[in-house]
C-alpha cells in the first residue's frame, strides 16, 4: 500500500496520516455487493480514502485462492473498484494464500501470479498480501530443508512477497509499496518470525500490524516505534476496531479511544479499521476513526462521538443515544457502562441518589429502544440489541422496585460496611465465606406478600433477558438482579443433607452459565456446592465435578485426580485430558463423529450447537479417549470422554470417568445453547450422573427437543 498522501478529501483539511481508511477482513458473513458500495459513499463522505477487500470468509481471497473468481464475482470486484475511483478512494485487494501455499513451490508462486492477474484484469490496480491467521511454523520437508531454524516462516513469507513483486507487481507497472500483513501481526518486540522476515521481504514494504495486542485499548508512538524497529519497516495500524467477529453478541458503537495524538514523521503510515459484521452501524465507531485519523492531535472521543451518531442516525440519534452508550465501552474486557456499573453499586449500598441513577438511566434506554424507528437500514441492523436492550432495561427496573419494596430505611451508608462488588455476588449457598452486603433488605410489615410477587416478576424479567443473543449490559444487569433476589430470598427450604454433592468449580463471579450448570445437577438429585478454590473435606465429599471456564489452576490442580465423575470445559491439559487445548471464536458448529455414543444425545451430522456465533472450547486428546465431536471443517476434538481405567492424555489412568465438552466462558448460557447444543450438553450430564450413581432424570428425545424449541434469531 502507497505510503504517498492520497489527496484529501475537500473539507477535511491537510491529514497527518496519509492512510485512513478500513479492512473488511473480519471473519463471518461477509458484506453484501450493496453493502460494500454503500461503505464507499460513506467512506468517501468522511475523509476515509482506503478500502482493502480481505472478507476471510470469501473463498477465493482465501481459502481457495488458486481458483479463479467465477464471471459474476469477479464483475462485482470491477464494479467496487470503479466506485471507488469515482469517490477518490484506493480500492486494495488482498490475497491469502497462507493456509495451503507451498512456499517452496514455483508453480503456487505462478498460481498466486495468475490469480492475482485476473483481479488485475478486472480494473483492480492495488494489491495486498495476506499471511495473517495461518500456521506459524513451516512443517513441508521441502520448505523446512530451504529455510531451516527458528523463525523460517517469516524467511518463507518475506520471499513470498518479494517474488510476488518482482514477478506480477513490477511488470505491471505497480511501483507503490506492497502492504503486507504478516503471521506474526501483533505485539511490540523483535521475534526470529520478524527478524528472518526482514531479510527477505521487499525493502520497501509496509507491515500490516494490529498494536502490541491483536484487540488493543491503547496504541503509543512508542508501540509504533518498536514494532517498525522490529520489522525493519514503517507499518499500518490494523486497527481492530470496532470488528466484533470474536465476540459476535456484541456491538462497539463508542469513539475510538487510546490511540496516540503526537504521529506526525512518525513510523505509522496510516489506519485501517477493522469493522463489526454489520456494515451499517459499523459506520457509528468509523466516523470517530476517521475524525482521529486526520487530525490526531486534536481528536476529541467524546465530541467525535456526539458528531457521529448525528451524522449516521440523523433524526434517529436521540432514541438511539441510549443503547450506543450502552455499547459504547472499548476495549472489549473494559466495564459495559462503566457510569451505570458504579450507579448499581451506589444502589446496593444504599448510597443517596444511587437507586434513582440507576433506574433514571434504564427508563432511558428502554424508552428509547422501543421508540426507535428512523433510520430504517440502521435500526433494522440494530434490532437484535434494542431488543435486548429492553429487556435487559425491564429486569433491571424490576430489580430495583423488588430492592426498594424490601427495603427498611437503613443508617447512612458512610456507618455501615462498603457492600461486596457487585462482580464478586455469590449463591447464597457459597458465600459463607463472603463480607456481608452494606443494605441487608428487611420486608415492611405488611409487605411479604408483595415482595414474593416482586420476586417472581424479577425472575422472569432476567429469564426474558438472558434469553437474547444480542449482548447488552450482560456483564452489568444480571448481576445486579441476581445479587437483588438473593438479598431478598427467604430461609432455604430445600436441605442438602442426604442428596449426593456435586463440586461446581468455577470462578469468584456468579454468571448465567454457572446457574445453568447448578440447575442441570440440581435436576438430577445432587446438591451443589459453587466453589472458587474447593476446601479438601468439599473434595473428598463431592460425588460429581464440573470445571468451568472460570475455574483457576489452583482449583483445578486441586480436582485434577478424584475418582469420581468429572466433567470439564477448561483446564484440560492440566486435568490430564488434553495435550493442548485452545478455544476457537466465532463458532456454533460441530460434527458428530459417533452418532451411536450416548454422548451423541442421538445427533448425526453437522449440528448446530448454538444460537449464534461463540467460543467453541478444542482440545488434542489422548489415544485412549472417545470422540464423539469434532469442529465442523477441522479435524479436532469437541466432545469426548475417557472411561474409568483409560490411559488420559498425560498418561495418567483415570480414575473415574471424564467427559470434555466444546463449552466456552459462558457455558451453557441461556442466550447462547441451541437445541442440539442443549440436548448435547443434557446427555453429558446424563453421562455424569449416572457415573456417580444418581439417577438422571427423564428428559426429551432430540427429535422431540428439537421439533418443539423455537429459531432463534441470528
Amino acid at each position: 500500500m502507497s505510503a504517498s498522501p492520497h489527496p484529501a478529501t475537500p473539507g477535511h483539511g491537510d491529514p497527518e496520516l496519509p492512510v485512513r481508511g478500513t479492512v473488511e477482513g473480519f471473519y463471518g458473513p461477509p458484506w453484501s455487493h450493496a453493502e460494500r458500495l454503500a461503505h464507499l459513499e460513506f467512506s468517501a463522505r468522511v475523509g476515509l480514502n482506503t478500502y482493502v477487500y480481505a472478507p476471510k470468509d470469501d473463498p477465493h481471497h482465501r481459502a481457495r485462492w488458486r481458483q479463479p473468481y467465477p464471471e459474476p464475482e469477479l464483475a462485482r470486484l470491477a464494479e467496487l473498484a470503479a466506485a471507488s475511483r469515482a469517490l477518490g478512494i484506493r480500492f486494495v485487494y488482498a490475497i491469502s494464500p497462507g493456509l495451503s501455499m507451498r512456499f517452496a513451490d514455483d508453480a503456487d508462486h505462478r498460481a498466486l501470479a495468475a490469480k492475482a492477474g485476473q483481479v488485475f484484469d478486472a480494473g483492480i490496480g492495488h494489491f495486498a498480501l495476506f499471511f495473517d491467521d495461518v500456521p506459524a511454523e513451516l512443517t513441508r520437508p521441502e520448505e523446512l530443508n530451504r529455510w531451516p531454524g527458528a523463525g523460517a516462516a517469516g524467511a518463507a513469507h518475506g520471499e513470498a512477497a518479494a517474488t510476488f513483486v518482482a514477478g506480477f507487481l513490477r511488470p505491471r507497472g505497480i511501483r507503490e509499496p506492497l502492504l503486507v500483513c504478516p503471521t506474526d501481526y501483533a505485539g511490540c518486540d523483535a521475534t526470529p518470525y520478524r527478524e528472518r522476515f526482514a531479510r527477505t521481504a521487499p525493502p520497501d514494504a509496509i507491515v500490516a500490524w494490529t498494536g502490541c495486542d491483536i484487540v488493543t485499548g491503547a496504541v503509543t508512538r512508542d508501540d509504533v516505534a518498536r514494532a517498525a524497529a522490529s520489522y525493519r519497516r514503517r507499518v499500518l495500524l490494523w486497527d481492530n476496531f470496532p470488528v466484533n467477529d470474536y465476540e459476535p453478541s456484541r456491538l462497539f458503537l463508542g469513539p475510538l479511544t487510546g490511540r496516540a495524538g503526537e504521529l506526525g514523521g512518525g513510523a505509522l503510515a496510516g489506519v485501517l479499521a477493522n469493522p463489526m459484521v454489520q456494515a451499517v452501524p459499523s459506520r457509528i465507531p468509523l466516523a470517530c476513526v476517521a475524525d482521529w485519523a486526520r487530525d490526531p492531535r486534536g481528536y476529541d472521543p467524546a465530541a467525535s462521538a456526539r458528531r457521529a451518531l448525528a451524522a449516521v442516525a440523523g433524526a434517529g440519534a436521540a432514541d438511539l443515544a441510549p443503547l450506543v452508550e450502552a455499547c459504547t465501552a472499548w476495549p472489549p474486557e473494559a466495564e459495559q457502562e462503566a457510569a451505570l456499573a458504579r450507579a448499581v453499586g451506589d444502589a446496593l449500598a444504599g448510597r443517596p441518589g444511587g437507586l434513582d441513577v440507576l433506574t433514571g438511566r434504564l427508563t432511558d434506554l428502554a424508552r428509547g429502544c422501543r421508540a426507535a424507528r428512523e433510520p430504517e437500514p440502521l435500526v433494522t441492523a440494530l434490532r437484535p440489541w434494542l431488543d435486548a436492550a429492553i429487556a435487559m432495561a425491564d429486569a433491571g427496573l424490576a430489580a430495583a422496585r423488588l430492592l426498594q419494596t424490601a427495603t427498611v430505611p437503613q443508617p447512612p451508608a458512610a456507618t455501615v460496611p462498603q457492600p461486596r462488588a457487585v462482580a464478586e455476588s455469590q449463591p447464597r449457598a457459597a458465600a459463607e465465606s463472603q463480607p456481608q452486603a452494606a443494605i441487608v433488605p428487611q420486608p415492611r410489615a405488611g409487605a411479604s406478600g408483595e415482595v414474593e410477587a416482586l420476586r417472581e416478576e424479577v425472575r422472569r424479567a432476567l429469564g426474558e433477558a438472558e434469553r437474547h443473543y444480542a449482548n447488552v449490559l450482560r456483564s452489568v444487569i444480571p448481576p445486579f438482579v441476581r445479587e437483588v433476589l438473593d438479598r431478598t430470598a427467604p430461609a432455604e427450604s430445600m436441605p442438602a443433607e442426604g442428596r449426593p454433592a456435586a463440586l461446581l468449580v468455577t470462578g469468584d463471579r456468579r454468571t448465567a452459565g454457572d446457574e445453568a450448570v447448578a440447575d442441570l445437577l440440581a435436576r438430577r438429585g445432587f446438591a451443589v456446592r459453587r466453589r472458587a478454590l474447593p476446601g479438601p473435606e468439599e473434595i473428598r465429599e463431592a460425588a460429581a465435578v464440573v470445571v468451568t471456564r472460570g475455574a483457576g489452576d489452583a482449583a483445578i490442580a486441586a480436582v485434577a485426580r478424584v475418582d469420581v465423575p468429572l466433567l470439564a470445559w477448561h483446564g484440560f491439559v492440566p486435568l490430564g485430558l488434553a495435550t493442548s487445548g485452545v478455544v476457537l471464536l466465532a463458532r456454533d458448529r460441530v460434527r458428530i463423529a459417533e452418532p451411536a455414543d450416548p454422548l451423541a444425545a442421538g445427533l448425526a451430522g453437522a449440528v448446530p450447537v448454538y444460537r449464534g456465533p461463540g467460543k467453541l472450547t478444542v482440545a488434542e486428546v489422548g489415544p485412549d479417549a472417545r470422540v464423539v465431536a469434532r469442529v465442523v471443517d477441522e479435524d479436532r476434538p469437541a466432545l469426548f470422554h475417557y472411561p474409568a481405567g483409560a490411559t488420559l492424555a498425560d498418561g495418567t489412568v483415570a480414575p473415574a470417568p471424564r467427559i470434555g465438552l466444546f463449552l466456552g466462558a459462558d457455558g451453557p448460557a441461556p442466550w447462547l445453547m441451541g437445541p442440539a447444543g442443549r440436548v448435547i450438553v443434557e446427555a453429558a450430564f446424563d453421562r455424569l450422573a449416572t457415573g456417580s450413581a444418581v439417577a438422571a432424570i427423564p428428559r426429551p428425545s432430540p427429535a422431540g427437543d428439537l421439533a418443539a424449541a423455537p429459531k432463534a434469531p441470528r
